[in-house]
């Protein structure tokens, strides 16, 4: 049905001579889904920074606030798959418009709890509305993104994780310092449902259904997609598609560090380095201005090698560069002499980490477009396990051995695991659908 209405508004508007420049209308739709990552990685980002001020507030010790930092990736892994799948089938505007607002209400809830077990279950439930965000932001890109600009879209998307946590540790930490930790949380509920009123009235699944998109524009999104007709949805297909596993796979070795910077930075700032909770939130927003400046430059740069080495080497080459600047640069963090100089090396590390993103989340739509949501939720399940691991493992190896070296070093190891995966089994060739 939505094929046909494609065409239909492309033949109407055809009748006459077409002299009209392709509308913007898919930019608009990209901006406000980056918009809702942002407001996401605000409201997880928050409670690492109040994190050492609710554990003195609680007497809580590093292991007690690892398993803390871990529940939200438990309620997140609940609901990955589910979600993509539901975003390719009905449409990804009401999954991501009912997933802002479940989390946000509970994002609102957080410091009316007082205690450890409170404070899981909230975190817990604020996860089960964040995992529907990526699934479904993919589902509507795969249906409003042409191929050539597929890398660029996601890795702006995907900046916004960088870009909020640049952001709002500054912010957060002042507002913490100023009027107390729960406000922060008040705030950035109000943002959140804010955004769901304004999505609701000017999202659509496709492009088709938008008034403001013009012919020319719906054929330049069509461009370059397969012409086969097989069925939305398809996980038995999915499952059977090795390269995708290879992708979930992979997504694990990548999200450890990544989740071990969002959970445990502004604490390792503050014990390891001895900062104060303002000099934390200025230094603390640093290595995420690099990663956003990083992902775009990345997506641009895979989806201009395209022509010249293909898809997959395209997307290879961004992420043997990831890996292997992340894992060199945290190293160098771990062991550094002094805190200026950690949170240089970090800055790099967090930096070159986030180039991957725009492979990673343009690969699913590679893979298989007519599955993207699916797919990516499958990547992301992998990559949420590595959210409930790292927090807690982190905190247990500093808590066991005193040694914040330990702890980040694993993350390197497991940085240098995800080139030799990538080298051997990831693909950026059509596999489903």
């Amino acid at each position: 049905m939505n094929s046909q209405d494609t065409e239909q508004k492309i033949s109407h508007q055809s009748l006459g001579v077409q002299t009209a420049k392709p509308t913007r209308v898919r930019t608009a739709i990209t901006v406000v889904t980056f918009l809702s990552i942002v407001i996401a990685y605000l409201d997880r980002g928050n409670l690492s920074v109040a994190s050492t001020t609710i554990m003195k507030e609680h007497g809580w010790n590093a292991e007690q606030w690892g398993s803390i930092l871990s529940a939200f990736f438990v309620g997140y892994l609940i609901l990955q798959i589910p979600a993509g799948w539901l975003a390719d089938k009905i449409g990804g505007k009401r999954v991501l418009a009912a997933g802002v607002g479940w989390w946000s209400i509970f994002t609102g809830l957080t410091p009316v709890v007082g205690s450890l077990s409170g404070l899981w279950f909230v975190r817990a439930l604020m996860g089960v509305g964040e995992a529907v965000t990526f699934p479904a932001e993919t589902a509507i890109a795969s249906r409003w993104v042409p191929l050539k600009e597929r890398a660029r879209s996601q890795a702006w998307n995907l900046s916004g994780m960088a870009l909020s946590l640049a952001v709002s540790v500054p912010i957060s930490a002042w507002i913490i310092s100023k009027f107390g930790w729960p406000s922060v949380f008040y705030i950035s509920a109000v943002i959140g449902l804010l955004w769901v009123i304004f999505w609701l009235v000017f999202g659509k699944d496709y492009p088709s259904q938008h008034k403001w998109v013009n012919a020319e524009e719906l054929a330049l999104i069509e461009q370059g997609r397969s012409e086969k007709k097989s069925s939305q949805a398809d996980w038995r297909a999915v499952a059977k598609a090795g390269p995708v596993w290879a992708l979930a796979i992979n997504y694990f070795f990548q999200n450890y560090s990544w989740y071990l910077y969002l959970t445990w930075l502004p604490g390792y700032l503050v014990m390891a380095r001895h900062f104060s909770i303002l000099k934390m939130g200025i230094y603390g927003m640093l290595p995420y201005l690099g990663g956003f400046v990083a992902a775009n430059l990345a997506g641009n740069i895979s989806d201009k090698l395209i022509p010249r080495v293909g898809v997959t080497k395209a997307r290879k080459y961004i992420m043997y560069a990831a890996f292997g600047g992340s894992a060199i640069f945290l190293y160098l963090g771990a062991i550094a002499g002094s805190g200026g100089m950690a949170v240089l090396w970090i800055s790099l590390a967090v930096s070159f980490l986030t180039m991957n993103f725009s492979s990673f989340w343009a690969l699913p739509i590679d893979l298989g477009p007519k599955n993207a949501g699916l797919i990516s939720g499958l990547m992301n399940t992998f990559g949420t396990i590595a959210g409930i691991i790292a927090p807690i493992l982190t905190g247990f190896i500093v808590t066991t051995t005193g040694s914040w070296v330990y702890a980040l070093s694993v993350a390197v190891g497991l940085s240098v695991v995800g080139i030799i995966v990538c080298a051997l089994f990831v693909t950026g060739e059509q596999v489903v659908d």
